[in-house]
């Protein structure tokens, strides 16, 4: 399993864990939206309530879709969708990190 530093908390960061990358690194999901709501204009603060759900449901996808395959179960149309979810979740994250 993958271990990073949350540039944010400065805690491990572990694969099973609802986290992402940003240009600074990787950071937990809790730690990143905390800090963007703190930062976010308030006119942009609904944008940022629902791009905050929307990775909250991607990374949700993702970490049940890591579930399935340490249960050797073989879902290849879901594995295949396991990388798209993943450009997604950084396509969110850039989306959330410019506002």
């Amino acid at each position: 399993m993958a271990e990073f530093s949350c540039y944010i908390c400065n805690k491990k960061v572990i694969t099973g864990e609802k986290f992402t990358f940003t240009k600074s690194g990787a950071v937990h999901y809790d730690c990143f939206i905390h800090v963007r709501r703190k930062e976010v204009p308030e006119e942009k603060q609904a944008v940022l309530r629902q791009l905050a759900i929307l990775l909250d449901v991607q990374l949700t996808y993702l970490l049940q879709v890591l579930q399935l395959k340490q249960s050797g179960i073989e879902l290849e149309a879901i594995f295949a969708a396991y990388k798209n979810i993943e450009k997604e979740c950084g396509e969110t994250t850039r989306q959330i990190s410019s506002l």
